[in-house]
């Protein structure tokens, strides 16, 4: 379906009317407002709603223009409506688009227009921009919430005086806060130092001077006398002081971690949970090993339960010697279709399955008998609603509907079972309210707040919780006797987690460090704490000096609810959409030289329909090529078509009066290729699998042929191939070089089964397996390979070949390689040389290449050798990574030249 307003266009699947129509009305209202401070109203946009997924994101982009809304919310969004907060967010980059590139981003412009925006500009000023507007204006924003922006307070106050390149690229060697976070600080500063106008300004400069170098840096020192690293430096100094003094005026502690930490792996070690055997279960997060549930004993050794896969949030639960945890899972073939499952593991048998199949349930909680699941579902007509489900079948046993239009999160059973706490979220905030699962019915149990309010879970009759009432994350506990709010902890960076151990009358809880989160405990009776109206608050909201300069905040319960018209969206009306013309400069088969020419391209708003057309100068032959084609991706098969009309030339010898003479054959042919494809995409727990079936012919056709001979083919008609891939990989962590464990195969066949002229057959399978290597995040790779051609494949060698082929001497092709590899990281420096590059690890490898292994003869490498490589950031670009380094290869026997050194440049988006 589609609504149109005056400066949108919304597409929306059938069954989401209802928020449509409100996001019409809050788009409209809040355009004015988000735009304001740059000073332009951007033209009409597309916005499409996406319902099918679970995940909580957005964007806009170009080529197409458009942006597209995840309405899903999250499990650990912040206090007001997601989609509120996502439609401001948004907006602004729409009005950063028409700002920078005005004059560009109209069609068949906007390839370049998205170009320009994204050299000009670094992410963290468009993304911290957009955090810093979403603030001011909504209210709440994630720049208030002291958990979204932890790692870069801790960093400061803990003397960890990290690079500008290090906070906005991130380490795998320590926490650092994503450009969002960085953003938001140097933006907010600048916006406070030189008046909120400053983006505009210097929005306006670069766009008068697009393609003036260095256009960001030079015109930030132009407008504020300031570098980037200047700015940077100065935000830091400035928090530092601010976050200080907050941490003196609060009188903070620390508190002993009941971990033990091996080494200096930044981990985090979440969610601690007390078991009946005295232990603490928990869930690792780490730079080092893909996520899992650890169990940490008396004598502080931890051991591993149970791995975890792809998580919303981390999350899991355990009651009765049972654990449940949720999982993201991909629809097999549509990527924007995604489910939310709940996985249960027993303890006593050791036996893990999944236990709901295609579902949108988030957050599970057990109940105390280990018999019933607890978990919010949020439905693809944004229906909320918390489910209990058995925990032997997976079968839904009660649903409870949420109350009005609120958000729930993080329900948490009683010791006794027969109640439910858990987080309702309106636009007015976060409030704690109970089910009472004898009536089924909701109970408010605190006011609505502009709090983050997360993980309520009761201890005897009271109710523990984390917010942020005093500035920085803590734990709270409700008294429901008098109604009252009482703060437990003071941390120095923030609590986190809270579970009640009623055995030893703990509160185990997350303490945050700059290595990670800790567990740690606090002994728990009822009656501590500090009452919330008496205890001492030092609020840093670092945007809130910006509130009078900046249009008044939106009120999204007030905004008018107009009725639009909605109607379908016909998709064979809108397949084509010429956004772009693209420059081609092909490599030339026929000489040392390129074909140069155009394409323009099309692709339409909901993604299904990509097309092309183009043209060509072929400058080896001074002659005109045109092509075509398009990839149809709505259906579970993709449908791919290309076309090309070319000239073609050979150079035959024929024997004149007994010599030979070279005489030039040339034509002009038709080719037409099509193939279909069925890619399959899945995860399930820590591993993910891929499968592509894919079979495809063409049709080629020769005219005007200049010198023609008899054995010239005019006409070559559907020749064959077919393609079938099938992978299976864990997961990896940040440090790991490959899969712990991986097996990929790739199997190829063509042949010519409908052409008399030609015959052959080609069959070729390749092979990539992983396994682990001798220390942690170190990888071996074993790549076997082979083909078999006949007829005109009969010299094709469609392997791997093994290394320094070139440079050795001549023999038969080879039938099989058998490539081996063991890859092994050195050292993570974080270096920042200067603008050039930011250094964020090296690796070093070994590696030894066999060929025709069936040959007879002795079992040795081919060649063999050693690499040095490294990962870095180039001028300050956040993609693409870069992957440079070098190898020596040695050739076993004769060769040209020995050894042999290469450059490895590798680049990943």
């Amino acid at each position: 379906m589609q609504i149109h307003t005056h400066n949108f266009q919304l597409i929306y699947p059938t069954g989401f009317e209802n928020e449509a129509q409100r996001m019409a009305n809050t788009l409209e209202a809040s355009i004015g407002k988000v735009s304001a401070s740059l000073g332009k109203k951007p033209k009409k946009i597309s916005i499409i709603l996406q319902n099918q997924g679970t995940s909580s994101n957005g964007f806009v982009q170009l080529a197409p223009r458009r942006s597209e809304f995840f309405a899903t919310p999250s499990q650990a969004f912040d206090f007001q409506n997601w989609l509120n907060s996502l439609a401001v967010h948004e907006l602004r980059h729409v009005v950063q688009f028409d700002k920078l590139t005005g004059r560009f981003n109209s069609p068949p412009l906007e390839t370049l227009a998205l170009a320009m925006f994204g050299i000009t500009l670094p992410s963290w000023f468009f993304e911290g921009d957009a955090v810093t507007t979403e603030t001011l204006l909504t209210g709440a924003g994630r720049g208030r919430i002291p958990e979204w922006y932890i790692e870069l307070r801790t960093n400061t106050l803990s003397k960890k005086k990290y690079s500008y390149s290090k906070n906005y690229f991130g380490s795998v060697k320590d926490f650092t806060p994503g450009y969002y976070q960085l953003g938001f600080f140097m933006n907010t500063k600048a916006r406070r130092d030189f008046g909120n106008d400053i983006n505009d300004s210097l929005l306006s400069r670069i766009s008068r001077n697009p393609f003036r170098p260095y256009n960001f840096s030079n015109s930030l020192k132009k407008l504020t006398a300031m570098s980037t690293r200047k700015l940077h430096d100065s935000t830091f100094a400035e928090l530092g002081k601010l976050w200080s003094q907050q941490q003196a005026e609060l009188k903070t502690t620390g508190y002993v971690s009941l971990n033990k930490r091996r080494d200096k792996t930044p981990e985090n070690l979440l969610l601690p949970t007390a078991t009946s055997s005295g232990g603490i279960l928990f869930l690792k997060d780490s730079k080092a090993e893909t996520p899992a549930i650890y169990e940490l004993s008396s004598d502080g050794k931890s051991r591993k339960v149970v791995a975890v896969g792809s998580q919303e949030i981390p999350w899991f639960s355990y009651a009765a010697e049972k654990i449940v945890w949720d999982e993201f899972r991909f629809d097999p073939r549509f990527q924007q279709r995604s489910f939310n499952v709940i996985n249960i593991f027993d303890r006593k048998t050791k036996t893990k399955r999944q236990l709901s199949h295609r579902t949108r349930l988030f957050a599970p909680a057990l109940s105390p008998d280990g018999n019933t699941i607890a978990a919010i579902e949020v439905s693809v007509t944004h229906q909320i609603s918390l489910v209990e489900i058995s925990a032997a079948t997976g079968k839904e046993i009660r649903r409870y509907s949420a109350l009005k239009d609120y958000m729930l999160q993080m329900p948490s059973y009683n010791q006794s079972g027969d109640k439910i706490v858990l987080v309702a979220v309106t636009s007015g905030g976060k409030a704690l309210y109970e089910l009472n699962r004898i009536t089924g019915k909701f109970i408010q149990v605190t006011a609505f707040a502009s709090q983050e309010i997360l993980r309520p879970v009761y201890a005897g009759n009271q109710i523990i919780f984390k917010a942020h009432f005093n500035g920085i994350d803590n734990l709270y506990r409700f008294d429901p006797a008098n109604s009252r709010t009482y703060q437990l902890t003071s941390t120095n960076f923030g609590a986190h987690n809270p579970f009640f151990d009623p055995a030893s009358k703990r509160l185990l809880f997350n303490n945050y460090s700059a290595e990670g989160y800790n567990i740690s405990a606090i002994q728990f009776s009822g009656a501590e704490g500090t009452d919330i109206a008496l205890a001492k608050k030092e609020i840093v909201n670092y945007a809130d000096p910006l509130l009078n300069e900046e249009e008044k905040k939106i009120d999204f319960d007030q905004i008018p609810q107009q009725k639009y018209s909605s109607r379908r969206y016909h998709e064979l009306n809108n397949l084509f959409y010429f956004h772009s013309i693209l420059p081609v400069n092909d490599g030339n088969p026929l000489a040392n030289d390129s074909s140069l020419g155009f394409r323009l391209q099309s692709d339409n708003k909901l993604n299904t329909l990509s097309f092309y057309t183009g043209y060509q100068f072929n400058n080896a032959l001074r002659k005109s090529e045109y092509e075509a084609g398009f990839s149809y991706r709505r259906y579970f098969p993709v449908l791919n078509f290309g076309y090309i009309n070319r000239p073609r030339l050979l150079n035959r010898t024929v024997v004149v009066s007994g010599k030979g003479v070279v005489v030039p054959v040339s034509w002009r042919e038709n080719e037409y290729k099509a193939d279909v494809s069925i890619p399959v995409l899945a995860n399930r727990f820590n591993n993910l699998y891929n499968f592509n079936f894919k079979v495809g012919t063409s049709f080629t056709e020769k005219y005007n042929v200049e010198n023609n001979f008899p054995a010239l083919i005019k006409t070559l008609e559907f020749p064959m191939h077919y393609e079938f891939s099938a992978s299976r990989n864990s997961r990896r962590s940040a440090r790991d070089l490959a899969p712990k464990w991986g097996q990929n195969i790739a199997i190829r066949y063509r042949h010519f089964p409908f052409e008399d002229q030609v015959n052959g057959e080609l069959f070729t399978f390749r092979s990539t397996f992983y396994f682990p290597g001798m220390m942690r995040n170190h990888s071996l790779q074993a790549s076997f390979n082979f083909d078999k051609g006949s007829g005109v494949y009969r010299s094709t060698v469609d392997i791997p070949r093994v290394s320094g082929y070139a440079f050795m001497s001549p023999t038969s092709n080879p039938r099989n390689t058998l490539l081996l590899d063991y890859r092994m990281p050195l050292f993570y420096p974080d270096w920042e040389l200067g603008p050039l590059a930011y250094i964020k690890r090296f690796k070093g490898g070994l590696f030894a290449d066999f060929e025709n292994i069936d040959s007879g003869k002795p079992f040795a490498p081919r060649s063999y050798g050693a690499e040095l490589r490294s990962d870095m950031n180039l001028l300050r670009f956040p993609l693409p990574n870069f992957d440079l380094g070098g190898r020596i290869i040695f050739i076993n026997g004769k060769s040209n030249q020995n050894p042999i050194f290469e450059t490895i440049v590798v680049y990943n988006l």
